[in-house]
């Protein structure tokens, strides 16, 4: 199943929100499943956009673009 995040980089603040959301919707998965599988992989995805972007945007201001 293709995830909005792919290829696995996050290039923008909507992605970001996007992980942001697709994360917390999977907080209790259990880890030995793909769904936790993918927690981890949204994880890694969301530091490395923080690292190069160390303002990450605010996601109450998300709709104003």
């Amino acid at each position: 199943m293709p995830h909005a995040l792919d290829p696995r980089t996050i290039t923008s603040p909507r992605q970001y929100l996007s992980a942001l959301e697709e994360l917390d919707a999977l907080m209790l998965c259990d880890p030995d499943t793909p769904s936790g599988r993918r927690f981890d992989e949204l994880v890694a995805l969301i530091d490395a956009y923080e690292l190069a972007h160390p303002s990450p945007p605010d996601p109450a201001g998300a709709g104003t673009r």
